[in-house]
């Protein structure tokens, strides 16, 4: 199964489009977003996925309700850190890049930082996909987890 993994869209219809289009393209299974969706109307872009969709609040998200209501229809979203499991491997997802017992998880997820990031740990992988918007460092960057292979990948919107 391959995971999709965004964050900090900011708002930014565009890169939210070609997200969506790139995680369909690739028959994603999931897409988790690692927080700052910001608006409700942004949100409902992610309704395109074929797949399921799982959300932490940024920092920037401040129409929280609102939002809550938008992913309601087709995933969740939740205040972080998130604890879930994929095919077994468990899960933990923030926004701000904060963790605690490293050897739990399989994959730690987080955005904030708009810095892409794919670290080795004991037991699996530390993941930032960097930022989708491309607003601070002109880069619009998404990822994939392979669940089979373990590995993950950064990739160009």
């Amino acid at each position: 199964m391959l995971i999709g993994v965004i964050s900090d869209t900011h708002d930014n219809i565009s890169c939210i489009k070609k997200s969506v289009d790139f995680f369909n393209l690739r028959n994603a299974g999931i897409v988790l977003h690692c927080g700052d969706i910001f608006s409700p109307r942004a949100a409902k872009e992610f309704a395109r996925l074929n797949c399921g969709f799982k959300a932490v609040f940024g920092n920037n998200d401040f129409e929280r309700a609102a939002l809550d209501n938008v992913i309601s229809d087709f995933g969740i979203i939740k205040e972080a850190p998130f604890e879930f499991k994929i095919c077994g491997k468990i899960f933990i997802m923030t926004h701000r890049p904060v963790f605690a017992e490293e050897e739990k998880y399989d994959y730690i997820l987080y955005g904030h930082t708009h810095k892409a990031r794919i670290e080795k740990t004991k037991k699996g992988l530390i993941l930032n996909p960097g930022e989708a918007c491309g607003f601070r460092y002109g880069r619009q960057t998404a990822s994939l987890i392979d669940l089979q292979s373990g590995n993950a990948e950064i990739f160009d919107l």
